[in-house]
């Protein structure tokens, strides 16, 4: 049993969507309508969550191909993973260390929404700006949004009618609630690892540091600008996650499904395995300073 679970296609395919799904349903045991509220109430910093995702990040990827000097199946790699959305677990991350939920499901319904219009779009402008071969690109509406529905949508919208039906009940078991959520992710994390472990000799590359970097560098400057606009910790810690959280499954999708070129999928997976290096320390930070994790707040 143990062993079909650690299939690479049963792990990515059936048991990641559905333990996100988990966690995505925990943290609407802790959100209310009156959350998304607020955030909407805020356009600024919406706008300043996409343009982190939409400038911040294909500028960085651009710098780091260009500085670099990165082969040309890398430089294609990275430039596809700059362009794909972040996803749920983007959400999974934000909540666990402290950010703030909403503003994450939020960001991450707008961009994968419209997904099939903006990465298309990103992947042709990085490829005429660095002089490279283009990539002819064509997502689906329904190949981008059914993901997030049923990952998301669905399970967060039931988890937070499970809060109102049951508001007592929900109160009282989100602490090891959020807990067990903890544990699945690092659990899913370790899982991860141990799956691509024959892979793991060549992650000290030059493909590690153009994903570490990029990841680092993105949050960095997410994080540093949104605090700087808004003075709000929560909001940078989200921003810095939503920017250098990236939806690396959709990466490996293009590139191998619709582009037919799996030797650029190589990027995708090192870096769905190095971006959860800083989330983990974001979490275990949020831990020491928080015991319990939960994004609920009185209004």
């Amino acid at each position: 049993m143990g062993q079909v679970l650690l299939n690479p296609q049963v792990l990515s395919q059936i048991v990641l969507p559905l333990a996100l799904a988990v966690m995505m349903l925990v943290m609407g045991l802790s959100l209310r309508l009156e959350h998304f509220r607020r955030i909407l109430q805020q356009p600024g910093l919406i706008a300043l969550g996409l343009a982190l995702q939409w400038l911040l990040l294909p500028l960085v990827a651009v710098l780091l191909i260009s500085a670099l000097a990165l082969p040309v199946e890398v430089a294609l790699g990275l430039m596809i993973l700059a362009a794909c959305p972040g996803g749920a677990t983007s959400n999974v991350i934000s909540h666990l260390s402290g950010g703030d939920a909403a503003l994450s499901v939020t960001l991450t319904a707008v961009v994968s929404l419209l997904a099939p219009l903006t990465l298309p779009l990103w992947i042709s402008l990085m490829t005429d700006v660095l002089a490279m071969p283009s990539l002819s690109v064509a997502l689906s509406f329904k190949a981008a949004a059914l993901p997030l529905l049923l990952v998301t949508v669905i399970p967060l919208l039931t988890g937070m009618l499970l809060a109102a039906r049951f508001r007592d009940w929900a109160q009282r078991h989100a602490p090891w609630l959020n807990r067990l959520s903890f544990l699945l992710f690092f659990m899913l994390v370790i899982a991860l690892t141990w799956v691509n472990a024959d892979r793991l000799p060549q992650l000290w590359s030059t493909v590690t540091v153009a994903c570490l970097g990029l990841c680092l560098i993105v949050m960095t400057l997410s994080a540093f600008l949104t605090q700087t606009l808004f003075a709000e910790p929560r909001y940078a810690r989200t921003l810095a996650i939503e920017a250098g959280i990236q939806n690396a499954g959709t990466a490996i999708m293009v590139s191998v499904t619709l582009l037919q070129r799996p030797e650029l999928a190589v990027v995708a997976l090192f870096y769905g395995i190095l971006m959860n290096l800083p989330a983990l320390l974001l979490i275990f930070q949020s831990q020491l300073q928080r015991p319990v994790y939960t994004d609920v707040r009185e209004t």
